[in-house]
């Protein structure tokens, strides 16, 4: 015969409950055990919700007059079978959530489905006690007094907080792709081959191994960044696109997401932006995290390449560096593309990260505009960088006065792109 702990755990294995919630079904499974019973009654969940001072359950029988200890003196527990089962008691709560607009089952929701008629002991004591379903319906809706002087309409509700959709767990789904294993193992060896130059003449090859690798690398984490955030925002569809598993291979098409970037990283050290995830933007909660999304992707450019600059911020004297330096100049110029990358994607240009962040605030006909020439704005963002001199140097000075800013030196950086070619 199942005790009154698994009974409770098989009822809830399908809802969202509140913290809240957990601590009053653990507290009336106590209370059933301790009686001695196999299974827990609505009389033991509201003997527990009155014993809970802190929830919001006990304080809204409080504030409609109720007494939490002479409801809870004058409950006597069933004898034999409960007068309403767990699960149901459940059902009737997850409604109550679901009427409310409410994410989650909380304590509140299992005191209104104790005022069903189909619980008579917990509906007659509470009622007895001045506390309604009605009553306690309006308490949740109506907006609590203002603690000081101003437009009562901006006090908050007493449900305000389980309003809020909750964000969603990351357990589960989260998953880390062979290929990424593979790129960090090929920057890893490669690194490794460049620090002990363990064959000399092939520094070349191995370097755009190394820079490419990481670059590729750092694309995922970037793509990543967007899907990861943009799940926590409301869009689920990222899972099943395998977004969550840092694959490149899962992100567009291996077109225009990998070869094409890396063909201009080998031809001139431009670190194109890349890979891309096709965002529902529909199902973004709100407009801040729409925005939050686009930054997501710089910002997992910027945390490698803070990763990267760790080893010239630390030791700030590269003396120590003149015996390995193929492996840190290939390291500065993986640090540059990324900060290049940063600065870019920020640019408010459509089709850009920077273009994303300010997207959702702007009328819909320009969103539109914006949606159907954005492939041909980056185009054009290439070209100004590779053909108007004046405008390319100002923009890798900037990137240059970062790089230096992170600590690392442009005399590496120019070692490293030089290493980039192909003989």
């Amino acid at each position: 015969m199942p005790d009154a702990t698994t009974d409770l755990n098989n009822a809830v294995a399908d809802l969202s409950l509140t913290r809240s919630a957990r601590e009053v079904l653990d507290r009336a499974v106590a209370i059933a055990s301790a009686r001695g019973a196999p299974q827990t009654d609505p009389v033991d969940v509201l003997k527990a919700t009155l014993e809970s001072r802190g929830t919001l359950a006990a304080q809204s029988i409080r504030e409609l007059g109720g007494d939490p200890s002479s409801i809870s003196a004058a409950l006597v527990p069933p004898e034999g079978s409960p007068s309403l089962p767990i699960r149901q008691l459940l059902v009737n709560a997850n409604r109550e959530a679901g009427v409310l607009g409410h994410y989650q089952v909380d304590a509140i929701h299992l005191l209104l489905a104790m005022l069903y008629s189909d619980s008579p002991v917990t509906s007659a004591a509470l009622q007895k006690a001045g506390v309604t379903l009605y009553d306690l319906r309006r308490h949740l809706q109506t907006a609590a007094k203002p603690a000081f002087a101003g437009d009562p309409r901006s006090a908050p509700r007493p449900d305000a907080a389980l309003r809020r959709k909750p964000l969603p767990p990351l357990r589960g789904v989260l998953t880390i792709s062979p290929v990424f294993l593979g790129l960090l193992a090929i920057t890893a060896g490669a690194g490794g081959l460049l620090w002990f130059d363990v064959v000399p003449g092939a520094g070349p090859f191995i370097t755009i191994a190394f820079v490419t690798a990481g670059w590729i690398t750092s694309l995922c984490v970037h793509e990543f960044g967007h899907a990861v955030v943009a799940y926590l925002g409301g869009d689920r569809m990222v899972v099943g696109l395998g977004y969550l598993s840092l694959n490149p291979l899962r992100y567009a098409n291996i077109l225009m997401s990998v070869a094409l970037p890396v063909a201009f990283l080998l031809l001139g050290g431009i670190a194109l932006p890349g890979a891309a995830v096709y965002i529902n933007h529909s199902a973004i909660r709100t407009r801040v995290w729409d925005s939050v999304v686009s930054l997501a992707g710089p910002a997992g450019n910027l945390l490698c390449g803070l990763l990267v600059a760790i080893p010239f911020l630390a030791v700030p004297n590269h003396q120590w560096m003149i015996g390995h330096i193929s492996f840190f100049a290939a390291l500065a110029f993986l640090g540059f593309i990324e900060a290049f990358a940063v600065v870019l994607n920020l640019l408010p240009i459509p089709g850009l990260d920077g273009f994303g962040v300010i997207r959702p605030w702007l009328p819909y006909t320009v969103q539109d505009l914006a949606n159907r020439f954005g492939q041909g704005a980056i185009i054009s963002v290439f070209i100004v960088l590779w053909f108007v001199p004046s405008v390319s140097h100002a923009f890798f000075d900037a990137i240059l006065q970062l790089t230096t800013a992170a600590g690392i030196d442009p005399s590496l950086i120019i070692i490293g792109q030089s290493q980039m070619r192909f003989r």
